[in-house]
């Protein structure tokens, strides 16, 4: 069969461009080495925020969290596991005008934020540290949703649209012919379309360095911890996201008396098929960093976790845009894709099809060469965006 456009990776961003090409009637098909939701998407921390640097980042991810919590009408009748919670960015002294210019524009763009300043902080949060914070923002609707759940929904949704899914399907090699891509899997056949969206994660820059196409990507190695309360203990449990800049973790609660913690400043240098798992110094390191601020965390138990790569890009915004004639890439998300994908993916579908938005360019990978990096972030926390 000939299908209009093919896509490498069904991690949350390549399963969310198809939905969104599908739904439009576009004949679209996905190759991975792997299962759906394989790779890095399920190993996310899956927080949805919309505390974006970025403008529209942060109207993506405000409509990506919206698409998350209403995922069973959307998606016809698949869940995405979001909750509600709400966050709380903690900032030091440096931070205090770039927080309320954030919150400020935040808004603009109808996300309920607020400033909380120091003065008000221990009353908002009575059962914290709060050595070293100048100040907060709180971000009403903000929460977290299962990563492996929402990409295996957007499957099935842009399958019921005719998309169809090879996991389990490698692609060894691309070429680039007059009329399109093709795609060579391992089992030896060869796949052509009209357009081909690489949205590989970690692998993308290999897979297009035989193209001609080098971007500067990328991985990093990052551990994510689990700690359990004691469940007869529950005072002063910290039931939002809690993102702290000064201390440079991140913490989201999880059903029962569970809760994650990871970090927001950059990992190592990784190779994307063959890293270390968890090491018992790092859990208990990131355990140690959030239990500097709750006191309710101290006594708590790590019952495990994981490690994960990133995809970095040089200014750690998504990098998204046409490479080639008939080739376009959606990488480089460094470590806080997800949220965005659902909106995100609609963005990219656009842009395959000829109609994107003129602020999408921003995200394009010739800005690299052509001196139009974005900024993003809080100091050395980039990851925030």
């Amino acid at each position: 069969m000939t299908y209009d456009i093919g896509i490498i990776g069904a991690g949350v961003h390549g399963a969310a461009a198809a939905f969104h090409l599908a739904r439009r009637g576009v004949s679209v098909v996905v190759f991975d080495q792997g299962p759906i939701s394989g790779g890095p998407t399920g190993r996310s921390g899956g927080i949805c925020r919309a505390y974006y640097t970025d403008p529209f980042l942060a109207e993506t991810a405000r409509d990506g969290i919206a698409f998350l919590a209403d995922f069973e009408e959307r998606t016809g009748g698949h869940q995405s596991g979001f909750r509600r919670t709400g966050a709380f960015y903690l900032h030091g002294p440096d931070d205090v005008a770039a927080a309320a210019e954030t919150a400020a524009r935040l808004g603009s763009l109808g996300v309920d934020s607020e400033l909380v300043g120091a003065d008000a902080l221990p009353a908002r949060l009575p059962d914290l540290d709060l050595d070293g914070v100048a100040v907060a923002v709180w971000e009403a609707n903000a929460g977290y949703a299962d990563p492996y759940a929402a990409t295996v929904g957007l499957a099935a949704a842009a399958r019921r649209h005719g998309a169809v899914f090879h996991p389990h399907r490698p692609a060894v090699a691309l070429t680039e012919e007059s009329r399109g891509a093709a795609v060579t899997t391992s089992d030896g056949r060869v796949h052509r379309f009209a357009r081909l969206l690489v949205a590989a994660g970690p692998w993308t820059a290999a897979l297009l360095r035989p193209l001609g196409v080098h971007l500067p990507l990328t991985v990093e190695r990052h551990v994510v911890d689990v700690a359990e309360h004691d469940p007869a203990d529950t005072a002063g449990l910290v039931p939002h996201i809690l993102i702290d800049i000064p201390g440079g973790y991140y913490t989201t609660p999880q059903p029962r008396t569970q809760y994650l913690t990871g970090g927001v400043i950059p990992g190592s240098a990784a190779d994307p098929g063959d890293f270390p798992g968890p090491l018992p110094g790092e859990l208990h390191q990131l355990a140690a960093a959030s239990a500097a601020r709750s006191a309710a965390r101290r006594p708590a138990t790590v019952i495990g976790g994981w490690a994960s790569v990133y995809d970095v890009s040089p200014d750690w915004q998504p990098v998204a845009g046409q490479v080639s004639e008939h080739v376009f890439v959606d990488a480089g998300t460094s470590g806080h894709g997800f949220k965005l994908a659902p909106a995100w993916g609609d963005h990219v579908a656009r842009l395959l099809l000829d109609d994107p938005d003129p602020r999408f360019a921003a995200f394009g990978p010739s800005r690299f060469a052509t001196g139009g990096e974005l900024a993003a972030g809080f100091g050395a926390a980039r990851i925030i965006g």
